[in-house]
């Protein structure tokens, strides 16, 4: 049969040359990669590797290292993250609108304020070819005058609208602020959103404020790229009555931040009737990937023995083509997923992909920025 050599594990510099170390006393040949030999000293991302038939023996090792870190972990995981505000970027249309009752759905169970936020770009100011300057301004003047008052407006009549909502949902303890922004959205909404340590933005996929020269939905990606905090990003299509139970997709690269994210998403889940599933969607089998998902359902069974959590390995080479099997199969109800630097949504999902999959995926996505 032959030999591969697969990657056991991503970590810093440090702690990789550790792992590398200690792999070798067992008679273990272990490799590293990705090393950044300029500055290793702050190297991320370093990929220690090992053969495929050593992958066993050397997860043991691993997780004989990682006793003490796990206790704490597991200390971590038992906390819950109070994500006390909603922030939902509107632009008055039926799509954010939309996105509006599912962030004040979530926010009855989770306790949050929603802060609603509007963001529009006033017309540019252009040189002006005439002679008569001082009425060009009072022109000027007065369109930026009625842009603010439309845009005040629009906010008045969206509130009008979600106040309804709550009423005819009985909801009267959700409390609800607006926000209009004199910026292009582009640059604005990530800043506000970034305000908010605990928070948790909602938000449609289509037209998000007035910025010239952006296309649908690259909104989403941007806020999703440009923000600290986790996004969740509701399709135009996606019709729902009310939030009680979460059947969850939760899509995972085995990267050990995964953790991380996985206890944000409980801590936001933890108060409905939640089944997660874990998924890894892989282009060939390989033995590393079963022997890591064994490893991941026994940690998340211990770590949370209240919730229904299953693990799956798919193969396939065509990602959106399984989620979307996947969502149908099974009633998922939200996507999940985490997005670092060298991370799984730009390796295995690029950006033209997730945007297919934010229009093509009509069901729910929430990203963990760790």
């Amino acid at each position: 049969m032959e030999t591969k050599i697969i990657i056991i594990a991503t970590t810093i510099y440090s702690k990789a040359l550790l792992l590398k170390s200690r792999l070798e006393s067992e008679g273990i040949d272990a490799y590293l990669a990705n090393v950044n030999l300029i500055q290793s000293d702050v190297a991320s991302g370093v990929k220690v590797l090992v053969k495929d038939s050593d992958a066993k023996h050397a997860l043991s090792i691993i997780k004989e290292l990682d006793i003490d870190a796990e206790k704490e972990e597991q200390k971590n995981l038992q906390k819950i993250e109070n994500f006390n505000t909603i922030i939902c970027p509107v632009d008055f249309s039926e799509d954010s609108l939309n996105a509006a009752h599912y962030a004040i759905l979530l926010a009855s169970k989770i306790q949050a304020e929603v802060k609603f936020v509007y963001a529009y770009n006033s017309t540019q100011i252009m040189a002006n070819p005439f002679p008569d300057a001082f009425s060009y301004q009072i022109g000027m003047g007065n369109i930026f005058k009625d842009e603010n008052l439309s845009a005040k407006k629009g906010m008045t009549l969206f509130r009008t609208k979600v106040l309804g909502f709550i009423k005819t949902q009985g909801l009267t303890e959700v409390k609800i602020t607006t926000k209009v922004l004199n910026l292009d959205p582009m640059m604005a909404i990530p800043q506000y959103c970034n305000k908010f340590k605990s928070g948790l933005v909602v938000m449609g996929t289509k037209g998000i404020g007035k910025s010239k020269g952006f296309q649908a939905g690259s909104m989403a990606l941007h806020t999703i790229e440009n923000v600290s905090i986790p996004v969740l990003v509701v399709p135009k299509q996606y019709k729902f009555k009310a939030l009680h139970t979460f059947n969850i997709m939760y899509l995972t690269d085995f990267d050990d931040k995964d953790f991380k994210a996985f206890r944000k998403l409980m801590s936001i889940v933890s108060l409905f009737d939640a089944t997660v599933h874990c998924i890894h969607i892989q282009h060939e089998k390989d033995r590393i990937s079963q022997v890591m998902l064994d490893e991941l359902v026994d940690h998340l069974k211990n770590a949370y023995p209240d919730f229904k959590v299953d693990c799956s390995l798919i193969e396939s080479h065509e990602m959106t083509k399984s989620i979307n099997g996947y969502v149908s199969a099974k009633g998922i109800n939200l996507i999940s997923l985490s997005e670092h630097k060298r991370n799984f949504l730009l390796s295995l999902f690029s950006k033209s992909v997730v945007k297919e999959i934010l229009f093509e995926v009509k069901t729910p996505i929430l990203v963990f920025k760790i």
